[in-house]
């Protein structure tokens, strides 16, 4: 499978949150990018998501070449992929559904063309099974919402995934000024989920204890932005609102002050 041929036109399949949010970043950093999603009014509601994204985009700072005009969208997957010098699947996280689509993209897609994958629950050791050529090609590229801001994408292999494919796409997402992070074990939720998971249930309990007031937590999560921007991110995507709510659910139904 080895190439050297740049990667110049991505194809995004789901065009959710995650999705959308890629396909902003490709097009910020001078990208093609061919988007294909069977959802009614999918369309529109990417091109709504990357027209809201722009303006922060262009403060941190637009590429050469980047242009709203770069994006399409097709409903139709052979469409969308042909083409494409990589493909950054964001599906539903149902392993029944991504080994079929797996199976069809392996058919669909020159040997050397890289499926990368947001899964940030399954591994790719099961999603690659649907692959029958080439599952080589196959590899998580879990990135954290929204990726278009937030510059971190682990890196995961499943059992069958080449090495050169990690190369590969790890020098493409640092090309385009992503944080990479190879994680070499594979387990539900990668490692950041986890860490995140684990942050969440300590500020679910200390809410009631009122021990700091929530912009000290924010505050603490900041100063040490090295241990984890996407921590950061996820603090700050937390209302205090929705926090003193669910709080009361993980401290045992006790009033929350």
């Amino acid at each position: 499978m080895s190439t050297t041929k740049p990667i110049r036109r991505v194809t995004i399949i789901g065009t959710g949150v995650i999705g959308a949010s890629w396909a902003a970043l490709y097009l910020a950093k001078g990208l093609e990018v061919v988007a294909t999603d069977i959802a009614p009014n999918a369309e529109a509601a990417l091109k709504r998501f990357v027209d809201a994204a722009w303006p922060a985009l262009k403060r941190l700072g637009l590429a050469p070449g980047a242009s709203q005009s770069k994006l399409s969208f097709t409903p139709k997957i052979e469409a969308a992929v042909s083409g494409a010098d990589l493909v950054q699947e964001n599906g539903p996280e149902r392993l029944d559904f991504k080994q079929k689509l797996y199976g069809q993209l392996d058919d669909l897609l020159p040997a050397e063309v890289i499926i990368a994958s947001s899964s940030s629950g399954l591994t790719m050791s099961e999603i690659q099974l649907g692959c029958r050529s080439h599952p080589e090609r196959c590899v998580i590229g879990h990135p954290f919402n929204p990726p278009h801001l937030v510059p971190l994408v682990e890196i995961v292999g499943g059992a069958k995934t080449s090495e050169e494919t990690i190369q590969r796409v790890a020098e493409f997402y640092q090309a385009i000024g992503r944080r990479t992070v190879r994680v070499r074990k594979e387990m539900p939720g990668h490692v950041a989920n986890r860490l995140q998971a684990a942050l969440a249930r300590e500020v679910y309990y200390l809410v009631p204890k009122a021990s700091s007031a929530p912009p000290m937590w924010i505050r603490h999560c900041a100063g040490d932005r090295a241990c984890g921007g996407a921590s950061w991110a996820t603090c700050c995507s937390i209302t205090w609102a929705a926090v003193k709510a669910a709080s009361s659910i993980f401290s045992n139904n006790s009033p929350v002050p």
